[in-house]
């Protein structure tokens, strides 16, 4: 038996015969909502937050003013931590006055329903 197997072997044989405990869940261990500080903690958490969020950056691959929208190449980002290259929407076209394929860009993005728009877009070059 190779020394893997043995291992795996060994792992599986100690969950086997481990005993599992798991507490009983019970209304009398749940926090009740019902008590006024349980009412200030929710209420505390539907404040407005700031919105404090860095701004992305990113390189201008094509910008078609018309249709009020510009293709980005972009880094990772909160909102979409994939990166790579998409086409946005942009909430004001006017954003888009002076931009250019190549130009580098700082910009801010929210989601708005199946789609991604441009809030703020600014030339960073």
């Amino acid at each position: 038996m190779s020394t893997k197997s043995f291992t795996l072997a060994a792992a599986l044989a100690a969950l086997a015969f481990s005993p599992f405990v798991v507490a009983p869940l019970s209304a009398a261990t749940l926090p009740s909502f019902a008590d006024a500080e349980g009412d200030a903690d929710i209420q505390s958490c539907t404040a407005e937050v700031p919105d404090d969020t860095p701004l992305g950056s990113g390189r201008v691959v094509a910008v078609d003013p018309a249709a009020g929208r510009i293709t980005l190449e972009y880094r990772p980002l909160p909102l979409l931590p994939e990166g790579g290259v998409r086409v946005f929407a942009v909430e004001d076209p006017a954003l888009l006055k002076g931009l250019s394929a190549g130009d580098r860009v700082r910009f801010d993005v929210e989601r708005d329903g199946r789609r991604y728009v441009l809030r703020h877009l600014q030339n960073s070059n």
